[in-house]
Order: C-alpha cells, then structure tokens, then sequence
C-alpha cells in the first residue's frame, strides 16, 4: 500500500468550499483505499489530507481522471499553499477498504465485493431513472446493453434484459434476468470447493481480456451467482468499456 499525508493550505474564507471541492467523487477513484479530509483546528485555513492507495500507481494515475482534473481547476483559485507533505507505508488498520480479501485491483471492475446485477428492457432509462431517483452515479459504460453504476464506494451493474452480457462479467443463459457477482482472491479454488459441495457450475473457470477470471454457478433456487478474481489491472478502454465522468450533486 502507498499512503500520502499532505497539509493545505486554503485562501481566507474558502476553507469550507475547498473542503466541499475535495470530497467530490473521491468514492470513485480506483485503487483508492482510504481518503480522509480535515479541518486543522489550530489554524482556521488549513486542512490534512490523509491517503491510502493500493499502490504509488494507482494515486499517480488518479491525477489524470477527467473528474480530477476538473476538481483540480475548479479548487486552484482556493488554494492560497501547500504545506509539509509526507509519503507513508501503511501496513493496516480499522476503516480501510479490504483489500485483502478480493486481491488485486483491477479498474474495468466496479467497487465492492458483493455486485448485483440487474436486469432491464432499456439500459439507458433504467441508468437515468436508478441515478435521478436513487442517487447513483455512472462509473462505466459497455455498449448501449451495461452500465456499472456506484454509491458510497459499492456498486450495482445494469444489464439489458433478455440479451447476452459480455464485457466484465461472462455471458447469462437465455431466460436469467438478475444475478450476483462476487469478487473473490482465489477463483480456481473457489469453484473446486464449491462443485464438490453440489453447486451446479455452468463451465470451467475462464480468463476474460478485461482482466477477470471467472466461473459461473447456480445455487438451490436456480439463482445465478458469478465469482470473479482480479488477475490483472486492465483500462475499461482496451477492451471497449468506456469510462464515464461521475455526475455531479
């Protein structure tokens, strides 16, 4: 893990609106792990910026983000200096998002562990109607036929109904309209313990160009679930996902 500690300072009157700035998208940043914003009470204009990335990459890139360079901009004329500033080590701690347990970090995925996908006639309606009405934002888009959308650092995908799902996640059969993905460290293993428990496993575990290994099965209720393990940081753009700007609140 890579983690930055950083102070700023904000021009007279502005600290609040600087803060506002900051905190915009930051759920949405891939490898950010931890991104903390706070008021330095003994100096009314300054403000600590605590970071924890899954690697120096992952922060290096995130300063090329569309939705970073327009919070970079929108924030300058707020910024009156930066103060000390520190690279750390992290090795852990309560309130980190966990790594661990889903492995390596791969941006053609969404956020969290445990992913819905959801069915509907119309991608597009549906994608407008769950951000207008429910809040969410628009992380990725495949197509016209899946949209990756996310709140609060989770994530639902939203699938065309009745057609067949490429991009992140493998195929459905005809006839499945929801599903679950979930993220997994060790998918091999995973569909070798759960075909001797009696799953019924639709194919062995394939390797997907958007840097995804996966397999497919049914549980008791004929319900759908797909595990997936990162095996490799692939850009959305190489294998035609499309990377879209998070909407503005």
């Amino acid at each position: 893990m890579y983690g930055l500690i950083g102070k700023m300072i904000a021009a007279a009157g502005q600290r609040d609106a600087l803060i506002a700035i900051l905190l915009e998208g930051i759920a949405d940043m891939p490898g950010c792990l931890s991104y903390i914003v706070a008021n330095d009470p003994a100096d009314e204009n300054a403000i600590w910026i605590t970071e924890v990335w899954d690697s120096e990459r992952s922060h290096h890139e995130s300063l090329s983000l569309p939705a970073v360079q327009q919070a970079i901009a929108r924030a300058r004329p707020m910024i009156a200096g930066i103060g000390e500033s520190t690279a750390t080590e992290p090795v852990g701690g309560h309130g980190l998002k966990p790594v661990a347990a889903r492995g390596l970090i791969n941006r053609s995925m969404p956020p969290g562990t445990i992913i819905p996908e959801l069915a509907y006639p119309d991608v597009a309606m549906a994608v407008d109607w769950l951000c207008q009405t429910f809040g969410f934002r628009e992380r990725l888009r495949i197509g016209s036929h899946r949209c990756q959308l996310v709140l609060d650092g989770e994530s639902i995908v939203v699938t065309a109904s009745g057609s067949a799902q490429d991009g992140e996640s493998r195929p459905s059969a005809a006839g499945t309209h929801q599903a679950i993905m979930v993220r997994v460290r060790d998918v091999d293993s995973h569909f070798d313990h759960a075909r001797q428990s009696g799953a019924r496993t639709l194919g062995q575990p394939q390797t997907y160009p958007f840097g995804e290994r996966q397999y497919t099965a049914e549980d008791i209720g004929g319900h759908r679930w797909t595990f997936s393990q990162s095996i490799a940081d692939v850009p959305p753009e190489d294998w035609g996902g499309q990377l879209v700007e998070p909407a503005r609140s």
